[in-house]
């Protein structure tokens, strides 16, 4: 009702993954329901965020029997040794379980709107990645990363055969975190559209400048932004590693013109539309 007396047209509401699949594999559909009647009673389109894995490089949305059960959903482990409270992008039963919820979700709302066209658009994710580490160090992540970048990878990236480190170097934990992460978001995608072919896009937690140090654009993954996610400088990789995505769509909170303007233009693009 607020919306509508602001004679606005879009809601944009989440999903949270917890909610949705409190029990595995048991779906209340209830608050999804009220979100797309809700906006029907007031003549307005919805846009739907998907918050599973990953919420702002945490997985604070995930279900309690994801969270409690790190042998089987593996967490982040840190270069030391210590787990982060941050679902593995290189886990198969991670990607197994939020795909699952994801293509029950796009399965209902097609139930629910196929034929009414209330959902403009469903958002895969919030702002992937991780805060609080470069990349997964487990031993399995470890094995992967000390051998051969996949073919794949070094052909989105134009680079020749080798380690993650001999092609990437000083970057090589932020990309093959990236790697995985893209493939992990297009594979949720495409099953998603499979069941309800509408668009969807994933949002970006962008790299910013520090403020005392504005001419210069430091990077630090993990850190400043969540690591792996599809910042200016690798909007190309994501864009050829997740096809499924239909646009990359830059979260803006600065508001200096010179920045919001590099921002537009990095994300720009004849394979993006922005």
């Amino acid at each position: 009702k607020s919306l509508a007396e602001l004679h606005a047209n879009t809601v944009e509401a989440p999903v949270y993954w917890e909610q949705i699949e409190p029990q595995r594999g048991k779906f209340n559909w209830d608050n999804v329901d009220a979100i797309v009647n809700g906006a029907r009673e007031h003549n307005l389109h919805v846009v739907l965020l998907w918050f599973g894995t990953w919420k702002n490089g945490n997985m604070h949305y995930a279900p309690q029997w994801a969270k409690t059960d790190p042998k089987r959903f593996a967490r982040v482990i840190r270069a030391d040794g210590e787990p982060i409270d941050v679902l593995s992008a290189n886990s198969r039963a991670n990607l197994d379980a939020d795909k699952a919820a994801f293509v029950a979700l796009m399965r209902h709302l097609k139930s629910l709107d196929a034929a009414e066209h209330t959902i403009l658009l469903v958002q895969v994710e919030n702002e992937s990645g991780i805060i609080g580490s470069p990349r997964d160090f487990s031993p399995e992540s470890n094995k992967e990363f000390a051998g051969p970048v996949p073919a794949d990878m070094l052909a989105a990236a134009k680079q020749k055969p080798g380690t993650w480190s001999e092609v990437f170097r000083g970057d090589a934990d932020e990309l093959f975190q990236l790697y995985y992460q893209a493939r992990y978001l297009n594979e949720i995608a495409a099953a998603g559209k499979a069941e309800f072919d509408i668009p969807v896009y994933m949002n970006v937690w962008l790299s910013y400048p520090p403020a005392e140090l504005p001419e210069r654009r430091v990077r630090i993954p993990g850190v400043q932004y969540p690591s792996g996610g599809a910042v200016q400088p690798w909007v190309g990789l994501w864009r050829a590693l997740a096809p499924s995505i239909d646009a990359i769509a830059p979260d803006i909170y600065g508001d200096d013109p010179g920045f919001v303007r590099d921002v537009l233009a990095a994300y720009h693009r004849p394979d993006n539309p922005l």
